[in-house]
């Protein structure tokens, strides 16, 4: 079987609730020369090529004097670090190689003694990381709100009572919310539930971590600054490769109490790499306007739904309290001939190996067509 990259294989968006493991593969007549024009109809990101990438990075080496990091410390990671924890508002940032090494040495150094976290039943933390919590770091993870996004202050102190009146005293350290979930296709977990179950956490000496991957495309949809999203939470992880398309990497800031020293657990657990400037050089090109690129995004988009939900061909289903995805059900025609007509317009999508629905995701590409244009190229694909 052949290999495909890690954007590809995330990009990939079907009608399940985890959106599938389709590999996102668009035909293009011509894709060196037209990928900075196209349109791509799934994934979070831009779907950056390792050309587009190399090419890149050479560009921004050019632009400014890098200073290289050793194992993840001095240089471009740490002012990248220091550049994070202002941008979210906590004292402290720490680089990681992935999300799931991020949100598991968060919840670690949180609980500390206290083994139990409270986490929601559809998190990326209880449902694909393989038990690593469990396994790794002695937690006990206790799933609130099955098949839901958000769980509620009641449900947390029906939690905490229950421990409480244990013949051997078992208590909560940690609590983890994810919100956009991507289990749930994007929703997010209600803004003032958190807020709520915060404040009762700070009562009760509980740790709050947000599992934030998608946190700027929360912030794009709702108006919520990064940073006051991150006010109520101890730790907070953002992803760097989904949508700023570094290739890999992630962020976890939080108090100094918390993060100092953690470099050397990060050690421990094998998540130090040789250097990581690449990356932190890519991300924070990306980062740049990125809320602003997106807003404008979505209102292309909402203009395109608007429009197609009325044409009999396709049929949109929006989610609930959702961010930038949405399921498309093509009506009378064939998805596959769809996605090769739009090839031809710059526009790429991947078709459901059966059936005629799959997932759209909004991404900052959608700017490099007007609303008026992606109705246009589809209407003229249907006719």
């Amino acid at each position: 079987m052949p290999a495909i990259s890690r954007r590809h294989f995330v990009g990939a968006l079907g009608t399940t609730a985890g959106l599938g493991c389709l590999p996102y593969t668009p035909v293009l007549a011509n894709p060196a020369t037209q990928a900075d024009r196209v349109v791509h109809l799934a994934g979070d990101g831009i779907g950056i090529s390792p050309r587009e990438y190399a090419a890149l990075l050479g560009r921004l080496c050019q632009s400014k004097d890098v200073a290289e990091d050793n194992y993840l410390l001095g240089g471009e990671v740490e002012q990248f670090e220091r550049h994070w924890a202002q941008l979210l508002g906590k004292e402290t940032a720490v680089f990681f190689p992935s999300g799931t090494l991020a949100n598991q040495l968060a919840l670690r150094a949180l609980a500390g003694s206290k083994k139990r976290v409270i986490v929601p039943e559809m998190s990326h933390i209880y449902n694909d990381t393989g038990d690593a919590c469990q396994t790794l770091s002695g937690l006990t993870l206790m799933p609130l709100a099955p098949g839901r996004a958000t769980f509620t202050k009641a449900d947390v102190e029906a939690v905490l009572a229950r421990t409480a009146s244990g013949r051997v005293a078992t208590d909560v350290g940690a609590i983890a919310i994810e919100s956009p979930i991507r289990r749930l296709s994007g929703q997010m977990f209600d803004w003032n539930e958190a807020k709520a179950i915060s404040a009762l956490a700070r009562d009760r000496g509980i740790g709050m971590h947000l599992d934030g991957a998608r946190l700027f495309i929360a912030s794009a949809y709702t108006g919520i600054s990064p940073a006051e999203y991150s006010a109520p939470f101890d730790t907070v992880y953002v992803s760097l490769w989904k949508y700023f398309n570094s290739g890999i990497g992630a962020i976890l800031a939080g108090p100094k109490r918390v993060l100092d020293g953690m470099f050397h657990v990060r050690r421990m657990f094998g998540g130090n790499l040789a250097v990581g400037w690449n990356a932190a050089l890519v991300a924070r090109h990306y980062m740049d306007g990125f809320e602003g690129r997106l807003k404008t995004a979505v209102q292309t988009s909402e203009a395109f739904y608007s429009a197609m939900a009325k044409h009999p061909r396709m049929g949109i289903e929006r989610i609930p309290n959702g961010t930038n995805l949405a399921r498309v059900t093509f009506k009378g025609v064939s998805p596959a001939d769809v996605a090769r007509r739009l090839a031809d317009r710059s526009i790429a999508m991947s078709a459901p190996p059966t059936g005629q629905t799959l997932t759209f995701g909004v991404n900052e590409t959608w700017n490099r067509m007007s609303a008026p244009e992606l109705i246009r190229a589809f209407e003229d694909v249907f006719s």
